[in-house]
């Protein structure tokens, strides 16, 4: 398969990365399987990580529980979380079990499942150590959102270089100018301390995509 990339950090190149970022893209009417957007992501990242990054020894590290707007689901536990309930299954455990469905070693695929829109994505990703060292990441996503995270959020939120590799669309994926917005309040001067970091992003998305809701903005991750 040959993989489209988007520059992120100066001079990477997939030969120097060692590891597989998927952000959520949304989950379907029940609340327990992913969109065709975000099982498209999926299917890029199994066969990236099998052509190119897995001979090296990294992860792919699936993101995202559900976006606010989300209230879909019944209630999901997983023994990888102990006593915590979620709302439906979590985007990242949706997209784990596809990627080890695919063949994709379980040691191999981990589940950041907290977070809530693609700023919390990156900085929970880093900031809770899920790649399990400091070696360069592919961010796999549609052609819109990866220029979203490449520009704004990737720089801020990410402590390690990093590449895009596009997914394709099935339409014309474009996003939303509130979205971006958005993005910029919640990665804004965010601390650099991954505790305090992690916890600044989540309460300003949290805040800001409520407010983005109450106005009646159609809005998205």
């Amino acid at each position: 398969m040959d993989f489209e990339t988007v520059a992120g950090t100066p001079g990477l190149t997939l030969d120097q990365v060692a590891h597989v970022l998927v952000p959520g893209r949304g989950r379907d009417a029940a609340g327990f399987d992913l969109t065709p957007a975000a099982a498209a992501r999926v299917a890029v990242a199994a066969e990236l990580f099998r052509e190119v990054v897995g001979a090296r020894g990294g992860r792919v590290v699936c993101t995202g529980y559900k976006s606010p707007a989300d209230d879909k689901g019944t209630p999901w536990t997983t023994p990888e979380a102990p006593g915590e309930t979620f709302r439906g299954r979590p985007e990242a455990d949706a997209m784990r079990a596809s990627l080890i469905a695919s063949g994709l070693n379980p040691s191999s695929v981990r589940a950041e499942r907290r977070s809530i829109d693609t700023v919390t994505n990156l900085v929970r990703a880093e900031g809770e150590f899920h790649f399990g060292d400091s070696r360069p990441v592919a961010i796999v996503s549609q052609r819109a959102h990866l220029h979203r995270i490449l520009t704004i959020i990737a720089p801020r939120a990410l402590l390690r270089p990093y590449v895009g590799v596009v997914v394709p669309d099935f339409d014309v994926d474009r996003e939303n100018p509130l979205t971006l917005l958005v993005s910029r309040l919640v990665v804004t001067g965010l601390p650099r301390d991954p505790a305090r970091a992690i916890a600044a992003a989540d309460r300003r998305a949290a805040l800001l995509w409520q407010l983005a809701r109450l106005v009646g903005k159609r809005t998205y991750h």
